[in-house]
This record gives C-alpha cells, structure tokens and sequence, in this order.
C-alpha cells in the first residue's frame, strides 16, 4: 500500500513539474505570499523536506538546507527525480514498522515509525500543494488540478 501512495504522490508531482517548469525566474519568485513567499520558496520547503524525511528514513542527518543544493526550480526538478527514484528502491527493502528515531530541524530527539514519515510527508505534500494552487492564481496562472481519488477510482456503469 505504501508503495503505492507514494507512486500516486510522484504521480501528482509529475502533473505539477511542467507548471513549475513552465514560470518564468520572475514568476517563480516573485513575492504573493503564503506559509512561504513565493513559488520556488514553496517548492522548495516541500521537495526539501520530502529529502529531509529520507535522510532520516535511511538513518542519515538531515541537516543540509536544500538551498545548498537547488538554487532554481530546474535544479530543485532535478533533485526531486533523483529522490522519487531513491525513494521508491528504499520501499522496496524498507521495514516501516521498525522505529525510526531522528532529530528534527530544531535538533530535538524524537521517535515514529517508516509508516507514519510517509504519511506524515504525503500530507505536508497535500497541504503545501493547495498552497501553490493558490500562488499560481495569485500569478494569473491556472495550477495542475490531480487529486489521489483521481488516480484510483473507476467509474461503475449502471449505479
């Protein structure tokens, strides 16, 4: 089932990545507010902390601020297919109901377990993405509109 979920999540990010992809510099930072102020600070909070999660799922720090590592939406693409793919060979080995103890950003010591980080992550996902819907219109653009049901229901002919 995990797998799954996070191979709709990937599968909803890749209807996002051509919108993303598609603003120009000034569109992707340009201030409109939010929990974050612009598209690309958006993102970016979201595809870092999916990473940050890994780290942590895989026993590593996950102190490095993705900043370091994508200075633009077409880096940030970049890191994103290079973690979905991570991810998804991690599911395939991964026990997650093994306790997962880590150190959040403030450096406190905690404890969960694989399934609830993932379900932890697809939600912040879920949140994070009504909030780029929102930036999009506030640019006079028209975001990606993909929801999990949409990606696993069939029609029933005749109810």
């Amino acid at each position: 089932m995990w797998k799954d979920l996070v191979e709709s999540h990937d599968r909803i990010w890749a209807e996002w990545w051509p919108a993303l992809l598609g603003l120009s510099l000034d569109e992707a930072v340009r201030p409109v507010g939010g929990s974050f102020p612009s598209v690309y600070a958006t993102t970016l909070h979201m595809v870092g902390a999916e990473w940050a999660w890994q780290e942590r799922m895989e026993g590593r720090d996950s102190s490095l601020s993705p900043s370091q590592w994508a200075p633009d939406l077409h880096a940030l693409f970049g890191r994103y297919q290079d973690l979905a793919r991570r991810r998804l060979a991690f599911l395939e080995r991964a026990d997650l109901q093994v306790p997962l103890h880590y150190r959040s950003t403030d450096g406190k010591l905690w404890k969960t377990t694989g399934e609830w980080a993932l379900l932890h992550l697809l939600h912040h996902a879920a949140f994070h993405r009504g909030q780029l819907a929102a930036q999009f219109r506030l640019l006079g653009r028209t975001p990606p509109s993909l929801h999990l049901i949409n990606l696993h229901r069939e029609a029933v002919p005749g109810d």
